[in-house]
């Protein structure tokens, strides 16, 4: 009888916390029971029956139960290729329009490119043509048809650009276009629209459309005042901060509901509570809290990742109190409190989504559209099929399931990867198969997090996680 490989142990205030990273149970033990069983473990031998003390039987036999004790090594291997059986093959189930790859904005942090000039111009300058966007309807259409069917799928298309409200003729005519289908194609019962905008070209009457269109509304934001959005600026360098306000305004006066996509810069890590404050104005339900992306162009303090994920922390404890959704953390949460591996956390890392450019060339990552890698097909490409073009195929095993570098990580269960674009960036050298560290530090102190709060609902006790190492 021995830990398993995946047995991770945490100090949980005056308790230790027993933690299997596959089968995803935490085992509270008081620091005296801890070292019972680890006594015990120690005068177990190969050669002779166990026997387990009485004074631990019940420990033993719960650490059993949840895989943190396995009777021999083999039960990991088995565990784990249990798990990887579990893994699905290539599904589109999201498509990206790309509707603009131009921007009216450049970010000094732009994951796409948009603040470089020599990137810059490998976008397209001609916005996506409606005949473009209704071969890309059929094109998405026929990937939801190429699977059985399931009545609790539900389709996701996604308004995205470089600005996606620089061609919004289009986005009305690609909402209408998959509305008309609906009845002749029962795959898109339950299909969700959404855009994620910088907000600069939302009038009154754009935003009432889109709301009679039932397009969900993402605004892009760095934080609650104009230092914190000192890197938003326009193609002149100019701070847009008091025109999103403006439109958040509108918004807030129709009563056309908005979610934030908020940056984390250095900045707005500081006011959190300016952060808080901004989302109980705006009576914001929803929100997604994004790490920056640091790299050769623009790198970031080493102790930035840390500061970014305890404030996603931090402030998700205040929002849950107030009934507001931060879906980077809830993805988490949502395995966590169902005890359910997380494979990925992008649906470009589980080979689930297309992206189709202005052009009409179709890839599977967004991030990838200035150099225009992986991307092998277009919207004419009527023999298109994710489960045998090795771009999906590729993208599919990205999981760290699957990375022997993952194993011993005590966040392996929650994780779901971080972003390959960020990874291969990194460090000279990395492809998408490398590491994305900015996202490890996030899941890791994410999963202290968790068990930390279990441990207080069980207890009664609020106090700090920290892995035993």
């Amino acid at each position: 009888m021995l830990f398993s490989r995946y047995t991770h142990k945490f100090f949980v205030g005056s308790d230790v916390a027993l933690y299997n990273s596959l089968r995803m149970k935490p085992v509270f033990l008081t620091r005296d029971k801890f070292k019972q069983v680890e006594t015990f473990l120690g005068e177990v031998s190969d050669r002779q029956p166990v026997v387990v003390p009485f004074e631990v039987e019940q420990e033993v036999q719960e650490l059993l139960k949840y895989k943190i004790l396995i009777d021999s090594p083999e039960k990991d291997e088995k565990m784990l290729s249990f798990v990887k059986s579990k893994l699905s093959e290539p599904e589109i189930s999201v498509c990206y329009f790309i509707l603009s790859e131009q921007c009216n904005l450049a970010c000094k942090y732009c994951f796409l490119g948009n603040n470089d000039k020599e990137r810059r111009k490998n976008f397209a300058k001609e916005l996506m043509s409606k005949e473009i966007a209704e071969k890309g309807v059929y094109f998405f259409l026929k990937q939801l048809e190429s699977v059985e069917y399931n009545a609790n799928r539900k389709p996701v298309v996604i308004f995205y650009g470089g600005e996606p409200l620089m061609n919004f003729e289009t986005l009305v005519y690609v909402v209408e276009k998959f509305n008309s289908l609906k009845s002749e194609h029962k795959v898109l019962e339950n299909i969700e629209f959404s855009m994620v905008s910088n907000g600069l070209l939302l009038s009154e009457k754009r935003l009432l459309q889109l709301r009679e269109l039932n397009v969900s509304i993402a605004i892009s934001i760095d934080g609650c005042d104009e230092a914190s959005n000192a890197m938003r600026v326009d193609l002149n360098g100019n701070i847009v901060f008091p025109k999103i306000v403006k439109t958040l305004d509108i918004a807030k006066e129709l009563n056309v509901p908005v979610s934030l996509s908020i940056t984390l810069t250095e900045e707005t890590i500081k006011r959190q509570s300016d952060v808080i404050d901004l989302i109980k104005k705006y009576n914001v339900k929803g929100l997604g809290f994004n790490i920056m992306m640091g790299d050769h162009r623009y790198p970031l303090p080493a102790d930035y990742n840390d500061k970014a994920a305890q404030f996603i922390i931090d402030v998700f404890k205040q929002l849950r109190e107030i009934g507001v959704y931060e879906d980077r953390i809830m993805r988490k949460l949502k395995s966590f409190a169902k005890a359910q591996v997380y494979f990925s956390d992008c649906a470009a890392t589980s080979a689930g989504q297309i992206v189709i450019a202005a052009d009409g060339a179709v890839g599977i990552c967004h991030g990838c559209l200035s150099d225009r890698n992986y991307f092998n097909s277009c919207v004419d490409d009527l023999d298109f099929n994710p489960r045998e073009n090795p771009v999906w195929q590729e993208w599919n095993h990205l999981s760290p399931i699957e990375k022997d570098e993952c194993q011993d990580c005590e966040a392996l269960g929650i994780c779901g990867g971080g972003c390959p674009i960020n990874a291969m960036g990194e460090h000279e050298g990395n492809t998408i198969h490398s590491l994305d560290e900015r996202f490890c530090v996030h899941a890791k102190k994410t999963l202290e997090f968790f068990i930390g709060d279990l441990h207080r609902v069980v207890t009664g006790e609020d106090c700090s996680c920290r892995k035993i190492l």
